[in-house]
């Protein structure tokens, strides 16, 4: 028995000489706080310190904030979406002085690395965000359509596919392309709701305990 996370390869019968029958499709293992109850969305924003009566963008780089995150905040500024956005710049610390530093035409809030992630999740209504496999589960877990802007060539490709072919979200690599896609996306809640309702379904908020459970009963 091998036990693998959720892999488009592996869904589409690339199994690297493995037999299909040894193996076993379970889904990323995702940190445990993901997985818990975390409110509802407005008492969230409430705690978070958001407007509660404005759509909220949550745009993330990664924890080393990789990608485009300024051309992406400024695209979407200047559309003139009445929003709120949520950046969350990692670890770069000059990135994030910077964006604070800026006068953009909606309100934005900008964190460094930050620890409340779930919750972040859980208030907004969409996710923007490079295409790392760890971000994307959880916001599967959290119903979030996303908008992927940014990859690694090669390691995340198939995780942009993963998520477009399902209709859980779009790929955007360009800035004026994200602004669109969101506009389009908050002026139509049915679409909108499409792409969250996707999202949720591809969710296994349940695969570390059931990965835990295979490997106890494989070595009984």
């Amino acid at each position: 028995l091998v036990i693998v996370p959720t892999q488009p390869a592996f869904e589409r019968g690339l199994h690297y000489g493995m037999p299909a029958e040894k193996m076993e499709i379970i889904g990323m293992p995702v940190a445990d706080r993901f997985c818990q109850p975390q409110g509802n969305r407005e008492s969230l924003r409430n705690e978070l310190e958001w407007p509660a009566n404005k759509p909220t963008v949550l745009i993330v780089g990664g924890g080393e904030g990789m990608g485009p995150l300024e051309s992406v905040v400024k695209a979407i500024s200047n559309v003139g979406l009445d929003i709120n956005l949520v950046v969350v710049s990692g670890r770069n610390k000059q990135l994030r002085l910077h964006l604070q530093s800026v006068e953009w035409n909606v309100p934005v809030k900008v964190y460094g690395f930050v620890r409340a992630m779930p919750k972040f999740m859980r208030a907004a209504d969409v996710l923007i965000t490079k295409a790392g496999p760890g971000t994307i589960s959880e916001a599967f877990i959290a119903g979030l359509p996303l908008i992927l802007y940014h990859r690694l060539l090669g390691q995340e490709t198939g995780n942009v596919d993963y998520v477009v072919d399902n209709g859980a979200g779009v790929w955007a690599p360009e800035p004026e392309r994200i602004a669109t896609v969101l506009r389009n996306w908050l002026n139509d809640p049915v679409i909108l709701k499409r792409f969250a309702d996707a999202s949720a379904h591809l969710a296994r908020p349940q695969a570390a305990r059931q990965i835990a459970r295979r490997l106890v009963e494989f070595t009984k």
